[in-house]
């Protein structure tokens, strides 16, 4: 159960970090800031449970905290920077 909720937890707070699904002229395929939420949250939620504890299937305190924390990370790493556009 624990591996359905991680990954929609980093996903939320990829939208609500404002890093939800855009189009651009200029970077088209620019919507993978909700993919890299899920995915950091499912990374952080299994770190901070701990693999055996992730196994079976329990939702605790840390493993919240751990994907909060897992998809913030990965939503900040995808982000758009300044640097990125072109002249």
């Amino acid at each position: 159960m624990s591996y359905i909720i991680w990954p929609m937890i980093g996903a939320v707070i990829a939208v609500v970090a404002g890093a939800g699904p855009r189009r651009r002229a200029y970077r088209p395929n620019a919507n993978a800031a909700p993919f890299a939420g899920a995915f950091g949250a499912l990374v952080g939620g299994a770190i901070a449970d701990g693999v055996p504890h992730a196994l079976a299937g329990e939702l605790t305190l840390m493993s919240l905290v751990g994907a909060v924390v897992g998809a913030l990370i990965f939503c900040w790493a995808v982000r758009d920077r300044a640097s990125d556009l072109e002249p």
